[in-house]
């Protein structure tokens, strides 16, 4: 539920730092990601250095405009009461973001894959499964109290950044949702191995197009269809308790935190705005 928080506040993969910072690193970013997963030869190189100047023009002309609509709104809505439904509108709407990103991708990703030769497909698939083995080494074994402790320090860091030191009742309404909300870490886990299969078939039948297109599609923009109706209902339910959370962390801001949240929502809106116009 970590993610739900961040697409409320952040709209999508540009937090953390200033949206100018990131975009000016991007080029290097997303290929030394990438090399941590394949080694890709001198040609695909050059063509994904092209895919990505191309995508991230698209996304500042596209893109940026729909993440700063969004954010004059979202900033309207918290300068009075909030509800359930405007929040879960907005998370619905962070994350519509980052499906819309990977649908515009996918031609792109699908050629790209195509050009993998058999040994960077089990490089790729070596590299998914150690990562997949320390995840369930890290959290399988991890008690409820460690889980709790671990979400609320990952809860309140994000807070942090926005609206600064927290009251002792936003942290405990931080620990009461992370100690109440569903356990979805068994459906989390089965979930990602299914991922990973579906990934490994569509990696290995590669020459099929089409087929390749149809796996990426459910895994990149439609993971819903993945997951089972067990999964998805906690989910929902999970994201119903968050949003209850948030509306009262922010129903008991103080107006030093009201003046740091607006401070934080107008520097990004400044930062989005000078992508969007830049020569």
């Amino acid at each position: 539920m970590k993610r739900w928080l961040w697409v409320l506040l952040l709209l999508g993969f540009l937090a953390g730092c200033s949206p100018r910072f990131v975009y000016g690193w991007l080029d290097w970013i997303i290929p030394w990601e990438v090399d941590d997963y394949v080694s890709l030869s001198r040609s695909q190189e050059g063509a994904l250095d092209r895919i990505i100047e191309r995508q991230l023009r698209w996304h500042r002309h596209n893109e940026l405009p729909l993440y700063l609509s969004h954010l004059e709104r979202l900033q309207s809505d918290i300068s009075k009461p909030l509800d359930e439904a405007t929040v879960l509108a907005h998370m619905s709407e962070a994350s519509d973001h980052w499906y819309r990103l990977f649908e515009h991708l996918l031609p792109d990703l699908v050629g790209l894959i195509q050009s993998f030769s058999d040994e960077q497909v089990a490089e790729m698939l070596a590299q998914i499964e150690k990562d997949n083995a320390e995840l369930r080494e890290r959290y399988e074994d991890m008690t409820l109290e460690k889980r709790v402790k671990r979400a609320n320090k990952q809860m309140e860091k994000s807070l942090k950044k926005w609206l600064g030191r927290l009251t002792p009742a936003q942290r405990a309404e931080i620990d009461d949702y992370n100690r109440n909300r569903h356990n979805t870490l068994a459906l989390w886990l089965a979930y990602r191995r299914d991922w990973i299969e579906h990934f490994s078939h569509a990696l290995r039948q590669r020459a099929d197009g089409d087929l390749l297109k149809r796996e990426l599609t459910l895994l990149l923009v439609t993971p819903d269809e993945l997951k089972g109706q067990q999964y998805l209902s906690q989910i929902q339910d999970n994201r119903r308790r968050l949003a209850q959370g948030l509306i009262t962390i922010h129903a008991e801001m103080t107006s030093r935190q009201t003046r740091k949240l607006n401070k934080e929502l107008d520097d990004l809106q400044e930062d989005l705005e000078y992508l969007i116009h830049r020569d």
